[in-house]
């Protein structure tokens, strides 16, 4: 007889169970970023003052701060509630590493995904302005939040041992959206020619990072649309960043001076595109959305690249759990 209620499972339910208090989390976050809960908790506080100044009912405050401290995101000591380390990292608005704006830019994605059960039945989610990619100031700024945890040092600390780049003069930051990356090349190598291309509207937020970090006038700016417009030559290396470039590689390859490289840093997902798991979530999503785009296999990329005229002298793994990123330097 097999239908034995008494007899355990014989595997444990700890991963749906998990996933499945997702939306719960995610939603104690938003809340508590929206009322600026670790911005009070820099110093230790009781509910009933956190209550006071950000206006709210006393009873459900406290449950809520309960809830944050159950998900490690502030402390509770004799009654007192405080940020734990990682919140004042990233949670605090006056820290350098804040990712508030990442949250809305989460918050906006999140009804895409409430609709995955229609979007298998209909191919994807319809056409139309809800389905246009919107490069907007929180998709701008959430990215350059995301950048500043990690991503982007360990990307810039690898590409500042290349050989290539101790020679260069001249280097494009191609589709550099928020800048962080040239600014971090230009303090790195204050002699070097930094220019960043972008979408117009994109390039004034960019300035704005540079105003922030002390560098308006060290790198240089060509606003336009690299899909149609031209983005210069003469450079020495050329870097992209989480861009989609497989239909300009022709015009990146001329930009270049002879034995220049190009510097791809790009997501990537195994060959069975089951793996890993932010790639995944990422492919999915892009299709969902009816996106012409989707993401490569690293032997995909290097396809792309030689096609075009390239030789791959390096392939760099700077990955994390988070971000499944490889660099492909790619030579002329």
């Amino acid at each position: 007889m097999d239908n034995l209620i008494y007899k355990m499972p014989e595997v444990d339910f700890g991963l749906i169970d998990e996933i499945a208090k997702g939306n719960e989390k995610a939603n104690i976050l938003f809340a508590a970023v929206d009322y600026r809960i670790f911005d009070l908790l820099s110093k230790p506080k009781a509910a009933d003052q956190v209550s006071e100044e950000i206006k709210t009912d006393p009873y459900l405050t406290e449950k809520f701060l309960n809830a944050l401290v159950a998900l490690n995101f502030i402390h509770k000591i004799e009654n007192r509630y405080s940020n734990t380390k990682l919140a004042e990292t990233f949670l605090v608005r006056k820290s350098p590493f804040y990712q508030g704006t990442l949250f809305e830019m989460k918050k906006r994605g999140s009804t895409d995904w409430q609709r995955i059960s229609n979007a298998l039945k209909n191919g994807g989610i319809k056409a139309g302005t809800e389905n246009k990619s919107i490069i907007d100031r929180t998709f701008i700024v959430g990215h350059a939040e995301i950048a500043i945890t990690g991503a982007m040092q360990r990307a810039v600390d690898v590409v500042s041992t290349l050989p290539e780049f101790g020679k260069a003069k001249k280097f494009l930051d191609l589709g550099g959206g928020h800048g962080l990356y040239s600014i971090a090349f230009s303090q790195l190598k204050p002699d070097l020619e930094v220019v960043l291309f972008d979408l117009p509207h994109v390039t004034e937020i960019a300035k704005e990072y540079l105003e922030q970090y002390g560098m308006s006038n060290k790198i240089k700016f060509i606003a336009g649309d690299f899909t149609e417009d031209d983005i210069g030559n003469g450079y020495d290396i050329v870097f992209v960043s989480d861009v989609t470039i497989s239909g300009i590689l022709k015009k990146v390859y001329d930009a270049l001076n002879e034995n220049g490289v190009l510097i791809y840093r790009r997501w990537t997902i195994n060959d069975d595109r089951t793996s890993p798991l932010t790639s995944v979530l990422f492919d999915f999503m892009l299709a969902m959305m009816r996106s012409e785009h989707r993401v490569y296999t690293l032997g995909e990329y290097i396809h792309l690249l030689e096609d075009t005229g390239f030789s791959i002298t390096q392939i760099l793994d700077i990955s994390s759990p988070q971000d499944p990123t490889k660099i492909i330097v790619a030579k002329k």
